[in-house]
């Protein structure tokens, strides 16, 4: 400790002594880092704060940054216009935001800086508010300065918002007070944002160059009565936020982004003093919280009513009591209703899609209002893979009782495909087979607009059909193929096909014929090339069983297989496989498979045989392992 005293003491020239900076960790100690819930409080409330500005953004900084961080931001801690702009930037580096004199580096934040172990400030604003002198007190600590400056207040945060980026909009406020700045500072920093500071009547030439050279998506205007239309009119893509006074505005502002924003915690700051909320406004985006302010000591009503209406689990008050006094603390942590009960959720989504359960539910207030909390899933995300019921559970903080969402997975009905040959008619099934909740199949009636198709263009033609008693639509997908002969290099199944079609063996093989063929059996038949099975798009039914394969490439162009034998084939690789989701018996024991993934999307099988192959990694199937009614290998304890 003693050495990092001499350091500063012949490499900065803080004179600090030894005695005062143990009393001052000492003083930190206990002004930081104490927390007292109120126990007559429904919402926890803790303060962060120091014996003056410097201190307050120490606090901030212990608190965000226990572990250090490589980069800081560092403003003048006497004035507010350069330091307004901080806060996106602070959320794109994940540095915390200190303060300093003009002439000497803050002793308070040069400690800090050690402490974080920093190896680079951006310091906003030019040597007039944050000296040369300090920048070279940054460099004898072995810290690289980078300052961020323009001729003034406007083109400082012009400067900063292109460090920021422009590829997600800006935020806009009058720069010549600070309220309305210190509410979009961590708003902006939670949407990826910067904030553009602009003089009352009309834009600074600077300003009109950068708007014309940049492209801006979207500009968020907190309105002003000092704020001119001449102003708003040159922004891009406005939309204003506005309210009679910042207070209100700071309300509207967290309203209109609560979306993005984590409102279980709230940051609390004086609105008529810069240095705390701005503090917050670096610790803050950390956790997407929004900064609520009081005007002095005072509740604005709409401050009121926000609090009184929202559910709130935890208030940070920024700086002291002789700013925002104990007597308002306690009546913050009052004001927030607590949950009384909590609506259980149900939802519907078909099988194999995605689904992100939502991240707040409804609850009911002790005061009898409606709201809405983040709620924490046990899955953050689930993929549907099979059809039936399922139960999420999920918590919510400060609440004892969990919440449930009862999630159905629903069949997807509308996958028919059939292959055609141009010039032919095409007879529409009158049922088909529906693969419902329970992991049954039932067979129901469907009704075309049309019976019969007469199609004598090459392409694919699509048609929806109805089922009685159901808003569920059947779509069927019907390819229309010139006709052509296939060629088999394997005489072995050319064999079997001719045999199948009642043909002479030496007779040519067209598609128009193998598209008649729904089932065919080609078990233990010497075979080793499938080449040509390629066609038989409309094949619900296949043996291949005890043939030395190899390579089946060929089988993924047949999703309408239901059936599917290939045991014993010599194969190690099951990819062609992947999308013939329409499978409910697979037969893929005793070859020299390595890896079952896959079959993870083969969601409506019923029968599956994987034993005798060169792994016992069956993971990627165990989502549907319990609709499994026939199958030849088990996980550990099933």
């Amino acid at each position: 400790m003693y050495r990092i005293v001499q350091y500063l003491e012949t490499r900065t020239r803080i004179l600090i002594t030894k005695k005062h900076f143990i009393l001052s960790l000492f003083l930190i100690s206990i002004i930081v880092f104490v927390y007292v819930p109120k126990a007559s409080a429904s919402t926890a409330t803790n303060r962060i704060a120091g014996y003056d500005r410097y201190q307050t953004t120490v606090a901030a900084s212990q608190r965000g940054w226990p572990d250090g961080a490589d980069l800081a931001i560092l403003a003048y801690g006497e004035d507010y216009p350069d330091a307004l702009s901080a806060g996106p930037l602070a959320n794109k580096y994940n540095a915390p935001i200190l303060l300093t004199g003009s002439k000497d580096l803050n002793s308070d934040t040069a400690y800090e800086m050690q402490r974080l172990n920093v190896k680079k400030v951006y310091i906003i604003g030019g040597e007039a508010v944050v000296s040369k002198e300090v920048e070279n007190q940054l460099s004898s600590m072995g810290i690289t300065a980078v300052r961020l400056a323009g001729q003034d207040r406007y083109e400082t945060a012009l400067k900063v918002a292109l460090k920021v980026g422009l590829s997600k909009g800006v935020f806009v406020a009058l720069g010549t007070d600070f309220p309305d700045a210190l509410s979009i500072g961590p708003i902006a920093a939670a949407n990826e944002m910067p904030l553009l500071l602009v003089p009352p009547h009309d834009l600074t030439a600077s300003q009109k160059i950068f708007l014309r050279k940049n492209k801006i998506p979207a500009s968020f205007i907190l309105e002003n009565s000092k704020l001119s239309d001449e102003v708003i009119y040159q922004f891009p893509n406005f939309e204003v936020i506005d309210g009679v006074d910042p207070y209100e505005r700071n309300i509207n502002l967290i309203t209109r982004f609560a979306d993005s924003l984590d409102l279980d915690t709230l940051y609390i700051a004086t609105g008529e003093i810069f240095p705390d909320a701005l503090a917050a406004s670096a610790l803050a985006q950390k956790t997407k919280n929004p900064l609520l302010l009081l005007k002095g000591n005072t509740l604005p009503n709409s401050a009121l009513s926000f609090l009184s209406s929202n559910i709130i689990s935890e208030l940070h008050i920024m700086g002291g009591t002789s700013v925002i006094s104990a007597s308002t603390e306690s009546t913050l942590a009052t004001l927030p209703p607590q949950i009384a009960s909590v609506d259980n959720l149900s939802d519907t989504v078909q099988e194999q899609q995605t689904y992100d359960p939502p991240k707040t539910v409804t609850v009911t207030t002790t005061n009898g209002l409606k709201a809405k909390v983040p709620v924490t899933w046990s899955l953050t995300s689930v993929i549907s893979q099979t059809t039936g019921n399922y139960e999420l559970e999920g918590t919510i903080k400060n609440y004892s009782n969990n919440v449930y969402l009862s999630l159905t997975v629903t069949p997807i009905w509308n996958k028919i495909t059939a292959e055609i040959i141009q010039n032919s008619n095409f007879i529409f099934p009158s049922t088909v087979e529906v693969p419902m909740s329970d992991n049954t199949v039932k067979t129901l009636p469907v009704t075309w607009s049309i019976n019969t198709a007469n199609l004598n263009k090459i392409g694919t033609y699509k048609f929806e059909g109805t089922i009685p008693d159901s808003t569920k639509k059947v779509s069927l997908t019907l390819k229309v193929s010139a006709d052509s002969e296939i060629k088999f290099p394997d005489l072995a199944l050319k064999t079997i096909v001719s045999r199948r079609l009642g043909k002479h063996p030496d007779a040519a093989i067209y598609k128009s014929d193998v598209l008649e063929i729904t089932d065919l059996f080609a078990y233990d038949s010497g075979i080793t090339d499938i080449n040509g099975l390629e066609y038989f798009t409309n094949l619900k039914t296949l043996y291949l069983g005890k043939n030395n394969l190899k390579k089946i490439t060929q089988l993924a162009k047949l999703t309408n297989l239901n059936h599917l034998d290939l045991r014993n084939c010599g194969l190690n690789d099951l990819t062609a496989l992947k999308g013939l989701t329409s499978l409910t018996f697979l037969d893929v024991a005793s070859n020299s498979v390595e890896n079952f993934t896959p079959l993870g999307q083969l969601t409506k099988l019923t029968s599956l045989y994987l034993s005798s192959n060169n792994t016992l990694d069956y993971g990627p199937v165990r989502i549907y392992y319990n609709n499994l009614k026939e199958k030849d290998f088990h996980f550990g304890g099933n």
